[in-house]
């Protein structure tokens, strides 16, 4: 079936030819408008602002600039630009010379994205025991939170990885799974790896599915078949809605254990071969 924030794949723009943006059609100025694009949604993820992603970009793409060059790349107003250039700054992601009493700025490389990101999570991570004592309190015992949309599912992969035990799903289409985020499933595929986590997984006959480090598949009919996904682990049932996007999960011992017991009996009937229908 990619933490995330922490781990959030950096995309940076290539270097194109210094014509590049005159491109209005064709392969290669959409190629370079994508690129562009998933930066930009990245730095946003990550919590930089629309005015310091677009500044940091052009600061990227230009090289040591003026803020007169700024303001012809951004088309942003100049004084809060130098707002945008010292918030920058604090984050480690931009730095300056003067030459002739002028400031030249530039945007520092890109590995510092990640110096940036860590310095967060260590943020995060001295206050975590804090924090888990204010919420242990006030746990119920039976819990159910429902999560909207890819952000949603990206929670749930990632108490997958943190609690660090197997995965047991039914009703498993992994082409929807794909069509959420190639790059979030390939992400969250090498942390089970890393982790040594297994998943069981019971899917379609005739599905293009084949075991690999961390899944096993198994097979069923169509009229076993249940189109609503389900995923086990730990204390944890997580129902997946497709339309709209949804993720419910429930956090109970009791009904973890009745769900696993029923997994466990569609498991031993279901066939370890792929009988592939002949149209």
């Amino acid at each position: 079936m990619s933490e995330i924030c922490w781990n959030t794949l950096i995309f940076v723009p290539s270097t194109k030819p210094t014509n590049c943006h005159k491109f209005t059609t064709g392969f290669y100025s959409s190629l370079y408008f994508d690129i562009r694009m998933g930066a930009y949604n990245v730095l946003k993820e990550i919590g930089l602002s629309d005015g310091e992603t677009k500044v940091y970009l052009a600061l990227l793409k230009r090289g040591s600039s003026r803020v007169a060059k700024i303001k012809d790349e951004t088309k942003l107003h100049r004084t809060t630009i130098y707002d945008f250039l010292e918030k920058l700054q604090k984050k480690g992601l931009v730095s300056y010379v003067v030459k002739n009493n002028v400031k030249y700025y530039t945007g520092t490389e890109p590995e510092k994205l990640i110096d940036y990101l860590n310095e967060k999570r260590l943020s995060v991570e001295n206050v975590l025991p804090e924090l888990l004592k204010m919420r242990s309190k006030n746990i119920p015992s039976v819990s159910v939170e429902v999560y909207e949309g890819v952000e949603g599912i990206k929670t749930v992969l990632n108490d997958i990885i943190r609690n660090g035990e197997n995965v047991y799903g039914s009703g498993i289409d992994e082409n929807k799974w794909h069509g959420i985020s190639k790059q979030l499933m390939t992400y969250y595929f090498r942390k089970l790896e890393e982790r040594n986590i297994k998943e069981k997984l019971l899917t379609l006959e005739g599905s293009p599915y084949k075991n690999s480090k961390v899944s096993e598949y198994k097979y069923l009919p169509k009229d076993s078949f249940n189109l609503t996904a389900t995923l086990l682990y730990k204390n944890k049932v997580v129902n997946i809605i497709w339309e709209p996007l949804t993720a419910i999960m429930i956090t109970s011992d009791a009904l973890h254990d009745s769900c696993k017991k029923h997994f466990d009996i569609l498991w031993k009937h279901a066939s370890k071969t792929n009988k592939i229908s002949k149209k």
